[in-house]
């Protein structure tokens, strides 16, 4: 089976016009390539609506607190927090159960202000509790990561953890994630991997594998500097499936790149 990949303008919604490659396979002057389309932002919003309920154990069962805090320390975020001082605020895109966050939070002496987007609004009263257990009091928004409700240059770390692999097109939700980080402020981003498990939760949830060149592509593609990657270890039962990604964006007070398409503030894409 043939199936052939379009390329789309980026202002059009892409939920149903992108493709995201599964296999690709080469014999001579042959090849096989199977793509699927993506979720939907209404499907995926629903299925995490209903993961909500298990998302606790599943934290668990990858370890993911312990793999969040080992990557966070290596990429320099806890450093570069401290380093800007009190009053830091911080954007957790797709939020889910918090778990990145609260990660951040158990490293770092003292607590910046969270905020959190996502498009699963159980996913969002499951952070609000499970956040609130951590002694933190975030500032939560059902929003989507292609059109984030928030003014430029607004906080001094971006992250996301296993989500921008969902979108059609996850340079463009690296492309809005840069808009609202400040200059010399630092992005995070943890996605699966290509691996077994990767796989696995490709078929699952119909995900991009994402390789360390790709990933490091993209980032250099958004005119960032200083990036660097790391294999996370996600537990026995999935082993090295995911890679963090980190990266500074340039520039202070005196000079901010324009990066993308760059507008004041953006409306909620829930």
């Amino acid at each position: 089976m043939f199936i052939r990949r379009r390329s789309v303008d980026a202002s059009i919604d892409p939920s149903g016009q992108y493709t995201i490659p599964m296999t690709d396979y080469r014999f001579g002057s042959w090849q096989v390539a199977i793509s699927r389309r993506p979720q939907a932002k209404e499907d995926l919003a629903r299925h995490y609506d209903v993961a909500s309920r298990k998302w606790h154990h599943i934290t668990r069962r990858y370890e993911l607190a312990a793999a969040y805090r080992r990557s966070l320390i290596v990429s320099g975020v806890v450093a570069a927090l401290e380093e800007v001082g009190p009053g830091t605020e911080v954007l957790d895109c797709g939020i889910g159960s918090g778990a990145l966050s609260i990660a951040l939070n158990s490293i770092l002496p003292d607590p910046p202000q969270f905020h959190g987007i996502d498009l699963s609004s159980k996913m969002l009263a499951r952070a609000a509790v499970e956040m609130r257990l951590a002694g933190l009091t975030p500032d939560l928004r059902q929003a989507g990561i292609l059109s984030m409700p928030f003014a430029d240059a607004s906080f001094d770390v971006v992250m996301a953890a296993h989500v921008i692999e969902h979108l059609p097109d996850p340079q463009l939700a690296l492309k809005e994630m840069v808009r609202v980080l400040k200059p010399g402020g630092m992005l995070f981003v943890c996605m699966v991997r290509r691996s077994c498990f990767g796989a696995f939760i490709q078929m699952r949830w119909r995900t991009w594998a994402i390789s360390e060149r790709q990933g490091i592509a993209w980032l250099d593609a958004c005119h960032l500097e200083n990036i660097g990657s790391q294999p996370v270890n996600l537990g026995p039962f999935a082993g090295q499936a995911s890679t963090a990604f980190w990266a500074h964006r340039p520039g202070g007070p005196e000079h901010t790149p324009e990066i993308g398409a760059v507008t004041t503030t953006r409306g909620i894409d829930s």
